[in-house]
């Protein structure tokens, strides 16, 4: 009876490891329809902006886009910039991703402790909505300015890659709870997009914001999508 209850043991954990190594983020949203192709159009170019964030002096930067401001070292956040697009009409706000020399973006990342930040009938990673909060209270005042300076029909646009994406799509449910405060009027004139990002909120609140944010993990027909672009 012992033996049969050590294999019975044995092959429960076994199964258990096995589902947890294999378990993937797109376990979560398999069952949901895939993206069109108007869906998809407007990541690669907003994937140049997630790129160009990593320095002042990216080439990457599309040409219809003028660089506004940089932020190299900020105490709270990743480095970031702010974009202006007068051919979409938007406000663009790059976030970049984890710099492996910066202390701060593994403090920010490690400050997460399980169940510790409930938000809107949900959770989120508690550092990275620190560092959104702290973003848009540096920032808010030069956002709503050239959303009112564009006009009604301009976007507040957030993107961001790997950290830089947590602190984006967090930075974008912020704004899109508090419209006014950034020059908005109405939820569609927030967008985010992200790549590669962390997981930084419950299920949840991941599906209420489906219309505000839109995330994308490479595979290689994307890939192969996007150097065609």
């Amino acid at each position: 009876m012992s033996a049969a209850l050590e294999c019975m043991l044995c092959l429960g954990c076994t199964r258990w490891a096995w589902r947890r190594c294999t378990f993937a983020g797109s376990n979560d949203s398999e069952s949901w329809p895939l993206a069109t192709l108007s869906d998809f159009s407007a990541i690669p170019r907003f994937t140049l902006f997630s790129l160009s964030s990593y320095s002042s002096a990216s080439p990457e930067l599309p040409s219809t886009a003028t660089l506004y401001k940089y932020v190299s070292s900020p105490p709270f956040s990743p480095p970031y910039a702010i974009y202006t697009d007068q051919s979409y009409k938007e406000i663009i706000l790059a976030v970049q991703g984890l710099g492996l020399s910066r202390k701060e973006d593994y403090r920010l990342l490690l400050d997460n402790p399980p169940g510790s930040q409930p938000f809107k009938g949900g959770f989120v990673h508690r550092g990275l909505l620190r560092a959104a909060t702290w973003l848009l209270e540096q920032e808010g005042e030069t956002i709503r300015q050239l959303m009112h300076e564009g006009g009604k029909q301009w976007r507040f646009v957030v993107v961001g890659h790997s950290l830089g994406a947590g602190v984006a799509a967090l930075t974008a449910v912020l704004a899109a709870n508090d419209l006014g405060r950034y020059g908005c009027e109405t939820r569609e004139q927030v967008q985010c997009f992200i790549m590669a990002p962390p997981r930084c909120m419950s299920l949840s609140l991941a599906v209420e914001y489906t219309d505000v944010i839109s995330s994308v993990i490479f595979r290689q027909a994307l890939l192969n999508y996007f150097f065609n672009y």
